[in-house]
């Protein structure tokens, strides 16, 4: 269907087809069939191909006489794939990579006049430049028309070959981009539908603690009582148990019909918002539970509408009136408080992310400083924001016990459901869910086993049974290749509905095998983590797959989330925690890889700046390591030196008065100086000396060092007796054979090194020696994701097994000798003919002209920040924030943090820095362009310079935006003063009149100006 409908003066139209349609027919109707039409430039009318994102269709209708053609425009949109894709060709699958996602893009579009081109899928563009109009890979500031749509890449990107998602079920069909919607509908290894009970009725667990019935009751002790705010819920008019409830789903209903989807503005009318049609259901069940308080049916569908007022707050931004000013904190108005609380910190010098403490003192900064001026109302503003800020130190996790918080009401009638019914999987489910929120795993497994008993094909139920078993202390022991197994028909359920296209109006408690449930995608990543410490097993996906699935589930998620609340905090955290392990992969692949792993640090460290997670440590230190990552990788490369600079930095701020933080502030200074020195220069080659001398490099050197000696200690013991100059009898002679002379490590193979290829002659593994080279065994399936299979260590993998990959990095083979390669190889499906006729190519970077580091005024920006830290060195950061200005006249932080520096000392130099900046003409000027006059004005008056020229016209430009009530005291000042001609001219231009207006001459008799 056509939006919006047909009309002859409408020329551009959109319409939306299903992800696994691949062509679409376009028939237009004239009136005249005399009139020549034409469908992208052709007069046959026959099915379009169209891309798997976006298409754009012309149609060219021509009047008969041919004086006369019009252009009609229509954009296809294809639904977005449900799964994640992997591209035959290793150089297709980095040029297809969105860096949000890293799966491939989705409508993509590109940032116009970025060098490299920034390309990014849509949908995820949207959410990252919404709060912020910044490029959002390099921070440059967006042109009015920066958006490209990418039609042509969609296109090209749509006929690449590309793998089946099921391909560690078995699946080897290649299929184009565009068809795989379709293959994987129809694919017949996809996972069965209905699971097999006796897996669970079978197993030691089960015989044991569920043999005979009434088994929860000995670990399920809960009191029934009804609560005040139960209470207040109550409708004593209404005694009719069935009618109650017709009420209630109804309400239900209308909830999930009139929720607000991204973009719209949260406006209703009274008593007909969502959240009044579902305190209208939360009342029914509640009388409901009046009438019959012994129906644990009514308890639990209570539990449900009381969970969901949860996620209509923090997914939708709703909230009831009476509870808005306790929980402003998560409001859709903390947001716009949140940005001007930064902006705040900014001026006073805390940049960056400030901790809650920073940002409190430079509340109370500028508190002080309005009170000086006398600008009490705006000192009254702050001061609230000071108290409201302050709330957040004392604010508890998503989970708090105050039985205020709907999650605790409805965990508590849940528990009530539980205690009146102890045999109903469900309410033992929604209890478990609650008590791993809680991070009380062990009472959780309790509960969730006793779910899964009761119905034991429950992909659900199987699927958070295996998650409490990985938070147990200690993890899941003996139980461990059972709770993988479990969390994989957990994924496979949610994928195949997802593929299936499985829609349901019920609510999100009801139905927690969904994208919006955070709390299984964390535990999906947990389940990649696992999975590399398994060496043999069922057919589980690749820790890969699993990631990239995690990563692509996240981001489509926060789609679906109109608000930036905790349930967006907690998908991002999904998303980092993937993307970070995905990093940490392709670091211990093969070399040649440095551009890729640039890329997906750049992008990471993007999304660790965007994202809308308070700062807290665990934050931080990931993005460090990210960019640490970077910089092993890519050791001159000058952006991934500024992250690195960025990040050292922020540590620094979050603790400058620790032991460390001068050491850590100097390392920063030093990653900004790497980064300006080395511009203009290749970007491959080895480590500057400014790195070199960084205490995180010199361990990361040490820990290599060590490594490389345990390495070649226990390839001399592992080293075979027979002479090493031939192959040891039985070894694989293929091309990723490894020769291993006496005494020596083995050589890494080549970038086209193939599946079951790496195996050691000499009768020693590789991976047993501790070598760079890698031989991943399949166990059934135990591929990497897609036909890439052979994988080798790069540069950064020896870090990773230190400190930042340490949850991802597999550990070393025990088995020994060419007999337990050529086992492990047996259990390798035979690569089919198709895979082997497009084996999968390493970029060849030697062949590629060495790119050069470009200038950037972020490096320099960068640098002034480090210095402006402490007084000493205040005079070279004033000298770099003057020379980022003459770079990047519209860098506007570097306007304001110079000006900081000099208005202690130099208020008038302060003036100058600001006169400098290019202000936007009167008219466009917005709330964020008001500070910058009003700072002028304010120095100016300080200064008493009553008469230069800047003071009136920045004045006005301050009193348009904010009005002129925020002049007052400057008023008064000029007043006193008699300079009344500034205060005509400032009056006449806050009005946009002449000083010869009737009504002003009037005005300014009655104030004695004239």
């Amino acid at each position: 269907m056509l939006v919006p409908a047909s009309a002859p003066d409408i020329y551009d139209y959109s319409c939306s087809v299903p992800y696994f349609q691949s062509s679409i027919n376009v028939q237009p109707l004239v009136q005249d069939s005399e009139m020549k039409v034409t469908v992208n430039e052709s007069a046959e009318i026959k099915p379009i191909s169209i891309a798997v994102g976006d298409t754009l269709i012309r149609v060219l209708v021509i009047s008969p006489d041919g004086t006369k053609s019009q252009v009609y425009s229509v954009t296809v949109t294809r639904e977005q794939l449900p799964f994640c894709v992997t591209f035959m060709d290793i150089q297709e699958q980095m040029a297809y990579e969105c860096p949000v996602s890293l799966t491939a893009f989705y409508r993509p579009v590109s940032v116009r006049g970025s060098d490299p081109k920034h390309t990014m899928s849509g949908p995820y563009m949207d959410i990252l430049t919404r709060r912020s109009k910044r490029d959002p890979l390099d921070e440059t500031i967006l042109s009015e028309d920066w958006r490209v749509p990418e039609y042509e890449l969609d296109l090209k990107m749509s006929s690449a070959n590309v793998t089946c998602c099921f391909f560690y079920r078995g699946c080897r069909d290649i299929v184009h981009l565009t068809d795989c919607g379709n293959h994987v509908r129809s694919c017949q290894f996809k996972p069965l539908t209905e699971l097999d009970a006796k897996a669970v009725t079978e197993s030691k667990w089960y015989k044991e603690g569920f043999a005979t019935s009434n088994a929860s009751e000995s670990h399920f002790k809960h009191t029934l009582q009804e609560r005040n705010w139960e209470k207040r819920l109550q409708q004593v008019h209404n005694s009719d148990i069935d009618k109650l409830c017709s009420q209630a789903e109804e309400h239900v209903r209308l909830y999930r019909k009139t929720l607000p989807k991204p973009g719209d503005v949260l406006s209703y009318k009274d008593g007909m918002s969502p959240l009044d049609s579902l305190h209208q259901a939360a009342a029914c069940y509640a009388s409901a539970i009046k009438l019959q308080p012994k129906n644990a049916t009514f308890h639990f569908h209570l539990a449900t509408v009381l969970e969901e007022f949860y996620y209509a707050a923090e997914i939708y931004g709703l909230r009831r009136k009476r509870d808005s000013d306790e929980t402003d904190i998560s409001s859709a108005k903390a947001t716009g408080k949140d940005e001007e609380v930064q902006a705040i910190c900014k001026l006073h010098g805390f940049s960056g992310r400030p901790s809650l403490e920073q940002q409190l003192k430079a509340l109370d900064l500028e508190y002080q400083q309005l009170k000086e001026q006398g600008q009490s109302s705006r000192a009254d503003y702050i001061q609230n924001l000071y108290a409201w800020k302050s709330k957040q130190a004392g604010k508890s996790g998503v989970m708090s016990l105050d039985e205020e918080n709907p999650l605790t009401q409805a965990f508590l009638k849940y528990k009530d459901a539980l205690s009146l019914d102890l045999n109903n999987w469900q309410y033992n489910l929604h209890v478990g869910r609650h008590l791993l929120l809680q991070k009380q795993a062990k009472e959780a497994l309790k509960l969730l086993e006793s779910a899964l008993a009761l119905r034991p094909a429950s992909a659900i139920a199987r699927c958070y049974v295996g998650l409490a078993l990985l938070e147990q202390d200690g993890g899941a022991g003996a139980r461990t290749e059972e709770s993988l197994t479990y969390l994989q028909q957990g994924m496979e359920k949610l994928l195949s509905d997802l593929v299936a296209q499985e829609r349901t109006d019920h609510l999100l408690a009801e139905n927690p095998l969904c994208l919006l449930n955070a709390q299984l995608l964390s535990g999906f990543v947990k389940f990649a983590k696992a999975i590399k410490n398994i060496s043999n097993g069922p057919s589980f996906m690749s820790p890969t797959q699993v990631l990239h699935t995690v990563a692509d589930w996240s981001v489509k998620a926060l789609c679906q989330c109109p608000h930036q609340g905790l349930v967006t905090q907690d998908l991002e955290w999904a998303l980092l925690e993937a993307c970070f392990g995905l990093l940490e992969l392709l670091i211990e692949e093969t070399d040649n890889k440095e551009d890729w792993i640039m890329r997906r640090c750049q992008a990471l460290s993007a999304l660790l700046r965007l994202t809308t997670i308070p700062r807290c440590k665990r934050l931080l230190n990931m993005h460090e390591k990210v960019c640490q990552l970077g910089v092993i990788s890519s050791p001159c490369n000058s952006s991934a030196l500024y992250l690195l600079g960025v990040a050292q930095l922020a540590q620094y701020d979050d603790r400058s008065s620790s032991e460390e933080a001068e050491q850590v502030l100097e390392d920063a200074k030093r990653s900004f100086q790497a980064s300006i020195s080395l511009e203009n220069l290749p970007n491959r080659g080895p480590p500057p000396a400014d790195v070199i001398a960084q205490k995180w490099w010199q361990e990361w050197k040490a820990s290599e060092e060590i490594k490389k000696q345990k390495q070649l200690s226990q390839a001399n013991v592992d080293k075979p007796l027979a002479s090493p100059a031939g192959p040891a009898r039985g070894a694989p002679k293929g091309r990723g054979a490894v020769q291993v002379s006496r005494g020596a490590t083995a050589s890494k193979p080549g970038p086209s090194t193939k599946r079951g290829s790496g195996a050691a002659q000499g009768g020693a593994t590789a991976a047993s020696r501790g070598t760079s080279t890698k031989t991943e065994t399949a166990r059934g399936n135990t591929t990497r994701f897609g036909p890439t299979t052979t994988t080798t260590r790069g540069r950064g993998s020896a870090v990773l097994s230190k400190s930042a990959a340490g949850a991802f990095s597999k550990p070393p083979s025990q088995a020994t000798g060419a007999t337990t390669i050529k086992a492990a190889e047996s259990q390798i499906p035979e690569k089919p003919a198709a895979l082997k006729d497009h084996p999968p190519t390493v970029p060849d970077q030697a062949c590629t002209r060495v790119p050069v580091n470009r200038s950037s005024f972020l490096h320099r920006l960068g640098l002034a920040r480090a210095l402006s830290r402490h007084n000493e060195t205040a005079a070279r950061a004033s000298d770099l924030y003057r020379e980022v200005i003459t770079m990047a006249p519209e860098a506007y932080d570097a306007y304001t943090e110079l000006a900081e520096i000099l208005v202690k000392d130099d208020p008038l130099g302060a003036v100058e820095v600001y006169s400098l900046y290019p202000q936007k003409p009167l008219e466009e000027q917005t709330f964020d362009d008001a500070f910058i006059p009003g700072e002028i004005v304010r120095l100016l008056m300080k200064c008493e310079k009553y008469d230069d020229p800047r003071l009136p016209a920045n004045m006005i430009s301050y009193g348009k935006v904010m009005g002129i009530g925020c002049l007052e005291k400057y008023i008064n000042i000029l007043e006193a003063k008699f300079k009344t001609n500034i205060l005509k001219r400032v009056y006449a231009g806050i009005h946009s009149k002449s000083e010869e207006d009737s009504d002003l001459q009037e005005f300014f008799r009655f104030k004695c100006w004239i």
